[in-house]
């Protein structure tokens, strides 16, 4: 565990500096068609983007879902101390809790450290899941909190997805005619042809370093979730039926944050990334925990009354 956080701490400083230059590279290939303002204005948006991830990337990821942050145990006491016990079996401080307003059963933690983190379950999931199978996933993402997973996930989301943004906006401005008047290169068709390919190819490239993020924090989130928990059943179930119970949405299914669901969420077209697949294959983790369970199923039982009001 303790390698793996020490492994996490170096990442999160090399995926900053790995999107810096991504963002210098390509504000450097911009200011060959628009002129020099727009190297300014990339690395301009680098340095929100970096002061962004330091001091409200978990905000922002909370705010991207529509999650409502949950004030008061008494608001879901069931939750909360699940939460609760989870967090004091694992030596952290209590999260704050979100719930989001979706039908896709889905839940992900994202923050700075573990006195910044939060934890988010969606109303699908609560509407879904027994009580051990609940307590399976809060324990998986509890166990993305203590390894530091949470900020090298939430850094990775806030940068990929202003990448992102950013081409789409240079994107529009060439298909309006922008920078065709600028001097030097902006009348060579080869600048035009490499410019829209980087345009093209610089969210690519922020998915692959997401993708560069070892999926093999999910096989120890899940490893941690079962020692927490001492019932690795219960998780195995619980993605099970979010697997089965997978509905398109639109705020989950966005690729700046699919990474940082338990299980790949489906986008709005009802699509998973296959090709960037930013999760191990479920059935494979769930035989996995089949096998620290010695085999033994799950029964799912009846759920607690007062979920469906979340």
């Amino acid at each position: 565990m303790y390698r793996q956080i020490t492994s996490n701490k170096r990442k999160s400083i090399a995926l900053l500096f790995g999107f810096l230059l991504l963002y210098v590279a390509l504000g450097w290939l911009l200011s060959l068609w628009f002129g020099a303002a727009a190297l300014f204005v990339a690395v301009g948006v680098a340095v929100v983007m970096l002061m962004v991830n330091l001091f409200m990337g978990d905000d922002l990821v909370a705010a991207v879902t529509g999650a409502r942050r949950i004030e008061r145990k008494e608001e879901a006491p069931e939750l909360w101390r699940m939460v609760e016990n989870l967090s004091i079996t694992a030596g952290l401080p209590m999260p704050r809790l979100f719930v989001v307003p979706d039908e896709s059963p889905n839940a992900f933690a994202a923050g700075r450290s573990p006195k910044q983190a939060i934890v988010a379950v969606t109303t699908g999931l609560l509407q879904r899941l027994d009580e051990e199978e609940l307590e399976g996933v809060l324990a998986h993402e509890m166990s993305h909190v203590r390894n530091y997973d949470v900020r090298l996930m939430t850094w990775a989301a806030v940068l990929a997805g202003s990448i992102a943004l950013l081409a789409q906006v240079f994107l529009r401005a060439m298909w309006f005619g922008g920078g065709r008047r600028e001097g030097g290169g902006g009348a060579n068709p080869i600048v035009l042809i490499a410019v829209i390919a980087g345009l093209v190819l610089a969210p690519v490239a922020a998915i692959l370093i997401q993708m560069a993020i070892s999926r093999r924090r999910e096989y120890v989130a899940d490893a941690s979730a079962a020692e927490l928990t001492r019932y690795p059943q219960g998780l195995a179930s619980a993605l099970r039926t979010i697997s089965a119970a997978a509905k398109p949405s639109a705020k989950l299914g966005n690729q700046a944050i699919a990474h940082l669901m338990i299980a790949p969420p489906l986008s709005a077209r009802g699509r998973t990334m296959t090709l960037f697949a930013t999760h191990p294959a479920t059935e494979d983790r769930i035989a996995r925990l089949r096998d620290m369970a010695g085999g033994v199923e799950h029964r799912h039982e009846a759920l607690t009354e007062g979920r469906a009001s979340l």
